[in-house]
């Protein structure tokens, strides 16, 4: 079974990963490298951009928001729904997946692979998030 029913389920579970995310440390890692890095994701189709370098010291130090092109990312992900659910879930070898071609990158791939580090506490909230909702693949995903 597919991870996402639909697009909405995908913005509505990423919207709530925002919520939890947007102070946490691995935002603040981002805020601090002064990056925004994109999310190209296919079947169901949403571009998801973690932005760490527009918000203002006054703000949450990152903002996730969904189908944009500003500010230009640093660095572009592009997979299948199912792979990013599983990086998500953080379970996917990423430089495995780009090797294999399995993951598509732009941008300084190496600036990128040195945020890998902090995605822990996203991985935790988002693993949290599924469970809370009953599933591992989100409400149309496969059962846990």
């Amino acid at each position: 079974m597919a991870a996402y029913r639909d697009r909405d389920e995908m913005v509505e579970i990423f919207s709530m990963l925002a919520e939890r995310a947007a102070s946490s440390q691995a935002a603040r890692k981002l805020h601090d490298a002064k990056m925004v890095v994109s999310f190209v994701y296919r079947n169901p189709d949403l571009v998801l951009v973690m932005d760490g370098r527009t918000p203002g010291d006054a703000e949450p130090p990152m903002a996730m928001r969904f189908d944009v092109s500003e500010p230009t990312p640093d660095v572009t992900f592009e997979c299948s729904a199912d792979v990013g659910h599983q990086f998500w879930l953080g379970k996917l070898d990423v430089p495995m997946a780009l090797g294999r071609g399995i993951v598509k990158a732009r941008g300084p791939i190496a600036k990128a692979l040195k945020l890998l580090p902090m995605m822990p506490p996203l991985y935790a909230a988002y693993r949290e998030l599924m469970e809370e909702r009953g599933t591992q693949g989100g409400a149309g995903g496969a059962r846990p």
